[in-house]
Parts: C-alpha cells; sequence; structure tokens
C-alpha cells in the first residue's frame, strides 16, 4: 500500500458493480483505506449471472470491443488477462428474407454492402470520415459531457441528413442497438457519435467486437477478493460532519444499523438510489439533474443448446422492419474451459426497446416465451435443441437529446462543490454510457478525481 499517497484516508464506495469496484481497486492501489457497501448478496451489477447444465447464463448482452481498453488494463492488473483474453471475434451479420447475410458496418466499404438502403443513398456513406473528423475532438468516453454542444439533435434527425433513412434503418441503427437500443428518434446523437468513434467507424483499423473467454463476473469477484466489501448492507443516508468527512449510516445483514465516517464517499449505484441516500447533500441543482434523467428497460433471454450452432461467435441483427421482438441474436459455439461446453451452444437474445417497454408487467415465463417465438422465426428448428433458459431484465439510462447538456451543467457544479472541499464523487452509466466498459471508465474517473483533490490538499 502506498500509504504516501492515500494517507490511509478511508473512503467509503456505495455500490459493488463495476463503477464502485472500479473506483475502490484504484483508491486502494493509491493508498487510500476503501470500505464498499453492497445492497445485495453479490458483487457485479449486471455482469451477474448463473452457470446452468455447464452454460454460463448472462444477465446482460455480454459483447465487449476490442477498444475496451480500461477493462482490459483492469483485467491485466488482477492477472486475469491470459484467461479473458483476447476476446473471441463475433462476426455480424444481418437477417434478411430467411437468410444471414455476413455485414461489416465498420468500414465504409462494407457498410456499402449492406442489403436495404437504396442504391443512391450509398455514396453518402463518404460522408462519415468527414462527419467524424469534425466532432471527434469533442468525443471522450471518459468525459462525454465534453460533447454537449453537440447535443441539439436525435441520431434519427442526424442520420437522415447526413446518410438518408436506408442507412439510418439497416445501417446505424443496428451498429448502435446493442449499447443505446432502437429507439432511434429519441437518442442523442451524440450517443452515435460516441459508439462510431469507440468503433472506429470508416477508419483504417476499426474496432472488432468479442466476447470474453470467462465470464465478466470473474473479473469483479477477482476484485472483491482484495477489496473490503460489506455485502448486503444497504446504505440509507450520508450526511456531512460537522468537523469534516461523511458520516454513512447502513442496515447490516443482520437488520442492525451501522453509523461511520469517511474523508470522501463516492456514490456509484444508480441515479434513483444515489438521489435518495445524497439527499440530504445536493445542491438544488443536482437534484434537478436526478429528476430528468430517463432510463429504458432492456430485455434479455439467454438459451443453452444441446448441439453445436455455428463455427465462430456471430451476431444475427434484425431490421426493425421485421416487427420481431428480437433485435439481435448473439450465437456462441463451445469450446474447452469457456463460457459455453465444448460440443454446445449458447444464444443470447436481445429485445427490441419497444417490446420490453410493454412486456414490464409480463410475468417472466410469458416475456420469455415470446421471444422464444421470435427466435424460432428468425432461426427455425432452436426450439427443439433447447437445454434451459435465463430471462435478464433491468433498466439502463437512455440518452435522449439534451441529457448531454445537462451532464454539462452537473459536471461544473461537481467541480465548484470540490473546489469548496466537499469530497463527493459519483459514478454509474448515467454518468457515462449504459456498456461495462463505461462503468469501468466511470469507476476510474472518480478515484482519479478523489485522489488529485487530496493530493492538492
Amino acid at each position: 500500500m502506498n500509504s504516501a499517497t492515500g494517507l490511509d484516508r478511508r473512503v467509503a464506495i456505495l455500490g459493488a458493480g463495476l463503477a464502485g469496484l472500479r473506483a475502490a481497486f484504484d483508491l486502494e492501489r493509491r493508498g487510500f483505506v476503501a470500505t464498499v457497501f453492497e445492497a445485495g448478496s453479490q458483487v457485479g451489477g449486471r455482469t451477474r449471472g448463473e452457470w446452468c447444465a455447464g452454460h454460463w447464463m448472462d444477465g446482460a448482452w455480454p459483447v465487449l470491443g476490442s477498444r475496451d481498453h480500461s477493462l482490459a488494463r483492469w483485467a491485466r492488473d488482477l492477472g486475469l488477462g491470459d484467461s479473458m483474453l483476447p476476446l473471441r471475434p463475433v462476426q455480424t451479420t444481418l437477417r434478411t428474407d430467411s437468410k444471414s447475410i455476413p455485414v461489416d458496418g465498420l468500414s465504409l466499404s462494407g457498410a456499402a454492402r449492406i442489403p436495404g438502403p437504396p442504391i443512391w443513398e450509398r455514396p453518402k456513406l463518404l460522408r462519415s470520415n468527414r462527419l467524424m473528423s469534425r466532432y471527434s475532438r469533442w468525443l471522450d468516453p471518459m468525459f462525454p459531457e465534453r460533447a454537449a454542444d453537440l447535443d441539439y439533435r436525435s441520431m434519427r434527425d442526424h442520420a437522415v441528413l447526413y446518410f438518408g433513412r436506408g442507412n439510418l434503418e439497416f445501417w446505424l441503427t443496428p451498429e448502435v442497438q446493442a449499447a443505446y437500443g432502437d429507439t432511434v428518434e429519441e437518442l442523442s446523437r451524440v450517443a452515435m457519435l460516441l459508439q462510431m468513434k469507440s468503433l472506429g467507424v470508416g477508419e483504417r483499423r476499426p474496432a472488432s467486437s468479442g466476447l470474453p473467454r470467462r465470464p465478466l463476473l470473474e473479473l469483479a469477484q477477482a476484485a472483491a477478493e482484495r477489496l473490503t466489501i460489506r455485502r448486503e448492507t444497504p446504505v440509507t443516508r450520508i450526511d456531512e460532519e460537522p468537523a469534516g468527512g461523511f458520516r454513512v449510516e447502513a442496515i447490516d445483514a443482520d437488520g442492525g444499523h451501522v453509523e461511520q465516517s469517511f474523508d470522501a464517499v463516492v456514490v456509484a449505484v444508480g441515479s434513483e438510489q444515489a438521489s435518495s441516500v445524497s439527499a440530504a447533500l445536493l445542491t438544488p441543482a443536482e437534484r434537478d439533474f436526478f429528476a430528468t434523467l430517463e432510463q429504458r428497460p432492456v430485455v434479455t433471454l439467454s438459451v443453452a443448446l444441446d448441439s453445436v450452432e455455428g463455427g465462430l461467435p456471430s451476431e444475427v441483427r434484425l431490421p426493425r422492419r421485421t416487427e420481431s421482438a428480437v433485435a439481435s441474436v448473439l450465437i456462441e459455439p463451445g469450446q474447452p474451459n469457456g463460457r459455453v461446453p465444448e460440443g454446445r451452444s449458447q444464444l443470447v437474445a436481445l429485445s427490441r426497446d419497444a417490446f420490453a417497454a410493454s412486456s414490464s408487467e409480463m410475468a417472466d415465463d410469458v416475456v420469455s416465451k415470446n421471444l422464444l417465438d421470435s427466435l424460432e422465426r428468425a432461426l427455425p428448428g432452436v426450439g427443439a435443441r433447447i437445454l434451459t433458459t435465463r430471462l435478464g431484465r433491468g433498466l439502463v439510462p437512455h440518452f435522449t437529446v439534451g441529457c448531454y447538456r445537462r451532464l454539462a451543467a452537473f459536471q461544473r457544479v461537481q467541480r465548484d462543490r470540490r473546489a469548496l472541499g466537499r469530497r463527493l464523487y459519483w459514478a454509474g452509466d448515467y454518468l457515462s454510457g449504459p456498456g461495462f466498459e463505461s462503468a469501468s471508465l466511470s469507476g476510474l474517473r472518480a478515484a482519479n478525481a478523489l485522489i488529485g483533490d487530496f493530493e492538492r490538499d
């Protein structure tokens, strides 16, 4: 422990998802004493899943990007680089007219060959390089609010203006739907531009999508083994101490009331819980920010199959005009010591936003049946080979037009409050993006800000 840097400062981390664990991990490495409070019995947040019949059944869409450098560095720091990396490449296909056609939406030549857009729209793809060159300097995945000045147009309006409706439906919407959903009519174009930059669209060497060779939960568990985690201990309130620092109140696993004092707090839970537990500390501007945050439901269905489906992992995308409840299907063949047993396969179906919203009141078995029916229509014969299924439900932030401007205002307030000595920090997907890499970057950003403030002190 480098106590000369941290001076043994005590920090409370609320939440043991990837954002909270990443913040705690980096703080501990710099000599701070981190205590993580987790309301549930398990760590990992949306990386959670379960082993069934030898299959790792995900609770969320598991595909990562080859440019997810923060997660990759973290895995290596934890000694997991050899077991999780390199990613297994995922080939992208488009399901149309009962055929799966390999497509490449990252290179311009590949995007031009995607079936669907009218031929007169294809030359418009050449605009993507010029547009990305124009906007790239504002697009930072760790500091997404830097693109606030671009946040006045939706993805739909931007794409139709520059690329045409066909390219919106068959090229751009499928490229972003796994991360930001397919409700592109409301999605900020900043979200689309951030996704395009992360994928390297149009670049000489674009990024590739892939699957970790072991469950991502193992990364979270490896980090937790090195940290002090208070499980089943939800925090109910944070207050400032008269002499400085914070008092954190919680309920422990036995139902007892717990109070502890800390020099700083990192709030790394969902936006609703974050605003609730810190209500006594929020300024009016911060309360307004939390009140305007939007979420969208996400539904996935993991399906274990008793036979091999294909040779390499692939993602099958279904155009919105198919009116399927499923937007994308990930097909993962097994491998030795992997997420799926050798000689078997697994599917992960990602539902459309409209279906996820309409099914919020449905029972799990009804939702699963609807998704299985859509899977059978897209991939005939799947139903006869099913071993088991697992439904995943969750909420993720919805980055609509204007949200990045509000985020920029919120971050300005944070800088002002920190300059006045308030050592309260925030981490979470609502500040960065819905993916696992965004969660890691958010936790890293909070840790860096805290370390910098105490070093200046």
